[in-house]
């Protein structure tokens, strides 16, 4: 029989990783449930807000235009339903407990500062749980209100609608960025029930993101210091990948690790979506840089048993991570033979680039633009002098002195 834990690189998965698992769905499932009860109750303080005179049947028809409109459904939006949307979702915005909208996320930045801090400073409290749940569940509750005031805006054509869904796309950026970096750097109450205990790597992680975080009150989406902390992330997936017996408390710890990379993925990749430039695309293909790194570092073709080339192959991809950590560059050629960066061979066109209905690309920049949405190189053809064959053949002796430069050259 297929030992599945083993290809998913565990060992041992225990029942009570089973348990946790299930119980984690439930619970998502019944936070759906709730967050759709949350939207109505947003839609119709907005209403109330701004047509205070709507009253019976009329008042019921709003709702229901509007509830439709936050729901994405395909429905014909005249001018009327446009200016309505418009005017609830600007008098929601008014509803922000005497915080200003442009200021509030760095109210944010300084509460997740203090939650990793009292988190990780070696005492983990009951008080410092509870502040860490209710900080969670804030940014839990703003999300949802935030998405409701994205959608009425999005409903309007006007110029203003537009200015406001832009900003406020940036400020959910940065909520999911915060609330994924304190889940990712701290433990949660049922892994702080198991061990309290923070292992050295864990400090270190949230002392680095602590850093970050003080960056971020500049203002910037992906700050240089996040690329670090991110880095020592992926590092410490990578010294995971050969633990041969994982507990369930270092499996939760991995889990986080996993999701925090995949959320920062999905955050960039959709600010870039909205409001595509330079910056966003280079964080965007850094980050996912990392994430192929992490992914050929935990492959293995025998079910979890990594072979001596396997071996190299992970251990240089921790190195290259370190370099990058140093600042200093690593040929592409490296990361091709790696297979952590590869060509589309050919013109296809990719699902999100159908969803955005590009037609009137030439077939080099739609391969170029599929190259930057999955990390690749930035060029839509390979260089004629590189031969294919070669490039993916894996020598093992220039792996290791690979790595033993990258190692040697210290900052």
């Amino acid at each position: 029989m297929v030992d599945f834990n083993k290809l998913r690189g565990i060992s041992s998965f225990s029942e009570d990783i089973v348990k946790n698992e299930a119980q984690q769905k439930e619970l998502k499932e019944k936070e759906l449930t709730e967050k759709e009860k949350k939207k109505r109750d947003i839609i119709e303080k907005g209403i109330e807000r701004a047509r205070p005179d709507l009253k019976g049947p009329e008042k019921e028809k709003a709702k229901e235009v509007l509830q439709r409109v936050v729901d994405g459904e395909n429905m014909p939006v005249d001018k009327s339903i446009e200016d309505f949307a418009f005017i609830v979702a600007d008098s929601l915005q008014t509803i922000e407990n005497e915080v200003a909208p442009k200021n509030e996320y760095f109210y944010w930045i300084e509460d997740a500062k203090e939650v990793i801090h009292n988190m990780t400073d070696g005492d983990i409290t009951d008080a410092d749980l509870d502040m860490r749940d209710d900080f969670l569940e804030n940014l839990d509750v703003r999300e949802t209100e935030m998405r409701v005031y994205m959608a009425l805006y999005a409903a309007s054509n006007s110029s203003k609608a537009k200015e406001r869904l832009d900003f406020l796309q940036l400020k959910l950026a940065k909520l999911q960025q915060l609330r994924s970096a304190v889940i990712a750097t701290t433990k949660s109450r049922e892994e702080a029930e198991r061990d309290r205990q923070l292992k050295e790597e864990e400090k270190r992680l949230a002392e680095e993101y602590q850093r970050m975080l003080e960056e971020e009150q500049r203002n910037q989406v992906y700050s240089d210091a996040e690329y670090k902390a991110n880095l020592l992330m992926a590092q410490t997936l990578i010294a995971m990948a050969v633990v041969s017996e994982m507990n369930p408390a270092d499996h939760l710890q991995k889990l986080r690790y996993q999701e925090y990379m995949a959320r920062r993925a999905d955050d960039l990749r959709f600010l870039n979506k909205v409001s595509p430039n330079a910056d966003l695309s280079e964080a965007y293909r850094k980050h996912m840089e990392m994430m192929n790194l992490v992914k050929v570092a935990n492959t293995s073709q025998n079910h979890g048993q990594f072979t001596e080339e396997e071996q190299i192959k992970r251990n240089v991809c921790g190195a290259v991570l370190e370099y990058r950590r140093r600042d200093k560059d690593v040929p592409d050629k490296i990361l091709y033979k790696l297979g952590v960066k590869s060509f589309v061979p050919e013109y296809s066109m990719s699902e999100e680039l159908l969803q955005r209905h590009i037609s009137n690309q030439s077939q080099s920049d739609v391969i170029k633009r599929i190259n930057e949405l999955r990390g690749r190189q930035t060029s839509s053809i390979a260089p004629k002098s590189i031969n294919k064959e070669r490039m993916q053949s894996f020598d093992m002796n220039r792996f290791i002195a690979l790595k033993e430069r990258l190692y040697e050259r210290k900052i």
